[in-house]
């Protein structure tokens, strides 16, 4: 049977696989933890549940983020107070030869917080979570997803650098995300024309306003689904979705589970 590596993480794994190139680990870390690792492989870290913040004060990145690790740099973060469980996807120097030989692939170390790249990350632990033969194959393709989009995001958060006004703008859906929120209101406040608001954050945060809206709902009712008892229907509404039904199905297509699933999962796994 498959063993992780020695020195793999400094966390307490709970799964693990193997896909030829990859290995897949869902790891917790205790609260407050401080997490000093160098590995000799890329990773890409996806906090599940809580969060990781980077401890470099030249880096410091919100927590929840989906994290890029290039081989043989050391990094430094602290789990969130009430501690982490994350998803590690490994690639081995073949994998990512074999990548590079169809396009430029990420080299450099990075983190994201939306778009199509966390939920590639997102569909990678569903996938991670079924255990079949076929998942095999679905494993392997969205790893290539992730890293594909992950290099196009990087390549173009190195070329655009977001005006103050859409950092703006976007601090204001994240601290409205429950209510209705328009993108003619938003325009308003920050002082631009719709349009260019919908276009500019479309091109800078490679996803459009409103699906931005939705994915802070869901990372809302994710950290509630495992952190409270409340049921679906009052998360359903205290994240902004219309109904449970509506809930129930952007969760989903978002994170391969549905709540019910999702949070079993969590209060599932062995300690």
């Amino acid at each position: 049977m498959f063993t992780l590596p020695r020195g793999f993480t400094t966390g307490d794994p709970v799964r693990w696989r193997r896909i030829p190139g990859l290995v897949l680990a869902e790891v917790e870390y205790e609260p407050g933890a401080v997490i000093v690792e160098e590995h000799a492989r890329a990773r890409f870290v996806l906090p599940i549940r809580g969060a990781l913040f980077e401890l470099d004060p030249r880096r410091a990145r919100e927590g929840g983020a989906l994290f890029f690790q290039p081989a043989g740099e050391t990094h430094a973060y602290r789990a969130s107070t009430s501690g982490a469980t994350c998803l590690i996807l490994e690639m081995d120097d073949v994998w990512l030869t074999r990548a590079r030989a169809h396009a430029p692939v990420l080299r450099m170390r990075a983190s994201f917080r939306s778009g199509l790249v966390v939920h590639l990350a997102r569909r990678l632990y569903g996938e991670f979570r079924l255990r079949d033969e076929v998942s095999r194959l679905a494993i392997e393709s969205i790893a290539l997803g992730v890293l594909a989009e992950a290099s196009r995001r990087a390549a173009r958060q190195d070329r655009d650098s977001a005006p103050a006004w859409l950092v703006r703008a976007r601090e204001l859906v994240e601290s409205r995300f429950a209510d209705r929120v328009l993108l003619a209101t938003v325009a308003a406040m920050v002082g631009v024309h719709p349009v260019h608001l919908a276009r500019t954050f479309r091109r800078t945060y490679d996803t459009t306003f409103a699906e931005y809206v939705r994915e802070r709902r869901v990372e809302y009712a994710r950290a509630q689904l495992v952190s409270s008892a409340a049921s679906l229907s009052d998360i359903a509404l205290a994240a902004g979705f219309c109904d449970q039904s509506h809930f129930c199905r952007r969760f989903k297509y978002a994170t391969g589970l549905s709540p019910a699933e999702y949070r079993l999962a969590f209060r599932s796994s062995p300690r």
